[in-house]
């Protein structure tokens, strides 16, 4: 039985408005729901296999999420932040508005909101410092279009206002 609460399972990552997805990461082959998803039609998704790549991307590129491993070959995930933030910044790149719950408490809060870092293992050490430089989230593989489909649906859910009662 798949539970799926939010019924994101069949929602387009277009259709919760992210439209294009960058993966900075050595191991493209990682990512094969991104390339299925990307072959549907349902994302565009761009790769850059070291944070120089990436760098010259984000000058001329605009995406809605950058997933960013934590180890690649020239530079640490962490540093990579640093270098890319002049050229990813909130306004213009990030879809998610408002935090949501577990580890993504600060989405959109930081400089870096259209930024996961991801990661082979989970450390607490690496959670904290990621969040606390302000990325969207911190993720530990294996990441599937399905974990982004779900955390923005989860945001547009919180966005939406309840209906207020009639008063008469």
């Amino acid at each position: 039985m798949v539970l799926d609460p939010l019924g994101v399972g069949t929602t387009s990552l277009r259709d919760l408005g992210i439209r294009e997805i960058v993966i900075v990461d050595s191991d493209c082959g990682r990512y094969a729901d991104f390339v299925r998803a990307a072959r549907d039609g349902d994302v565009g998704v761009h790769f850059c296999v070291d944070g120089r790549s990436a760098v010259r991307l984000s000058r001329c590129f605009r995406a809605d999420i950058w997933l960013v491993s934590t180890d690649l070959p020239d530079v640490s995930g962490f540093d990579l932040l640093a270098m890319l933030s002049p050229h990813v910044t909130q306004g213009e790149v990030d879809p998610m508005l408002d935090g949501s719950r577990r580890s993504l408490d600060d989405v959109g809060r930081g400089r870096h909101a259209g930024i996961f870092l991801v990661a082979d293992d989970y450390r607490l050490e690496d959670e904290q410092r990621a969040l606390a430089s302000g990325v969207a989230g911190y993720l530990v593989r294996p990441i599937t279009v399905d974990v982004i489909r779900a955390t923005r649906a989860t945001l547009q859910a919180e966005e939406t206002p309840a209906s207020c009662p009639a008063v008469g």
